[in-house]
């Protein structure tokens, strides 16, 4: 009988266990607003300006952007905005970017 108990036991915990696992977390997108990444390919940290504040990016480094349409991603020079770099369209939405590829 002890034995039925622990083998019920242990099914009902793994099922338990299995069910967690296949639980997603998405990133909750706002309305009008589009998310992509940006990856650092270029072999130098640079910062980028976002319009709401900075975000470092080092050498190798991926970041995730949500930006509104229409938005317009720039370098930042000493905290400040610089050369943009990418004006957000729908085009990039759930996309990662090669800084390389964008025109500096």
């Amino acid at each position: 009988m002890k034995k039925l108990i622990l083998c019920v036991a242990l099914l009902s915990a793994s099922f338990t266990v299995s069910s967690f696992k296949s639980i997603k977390i998405e990133t909750i997108r706002v309305k009008g607003e589009v998310c992509f990444k940006i990856k650092n390919d270029t072999g130098n940290n640079v910062t980028l300006h976002t319009g709401k504040g900075t975000a470092p990016m080092p050498s190798g480094s991926t970041k995730e952007f949500c930006m509104e349409e229409g938005k317009s991603l720039h370098y930042a020079e000493k905290g400040m905005k610089g050369k943009s770099i990418l004006t957000v369209s729908s085009y990039h939405s759930g996309k990662v970017i090669k800084l390389s590829s964008l025109k500096f």
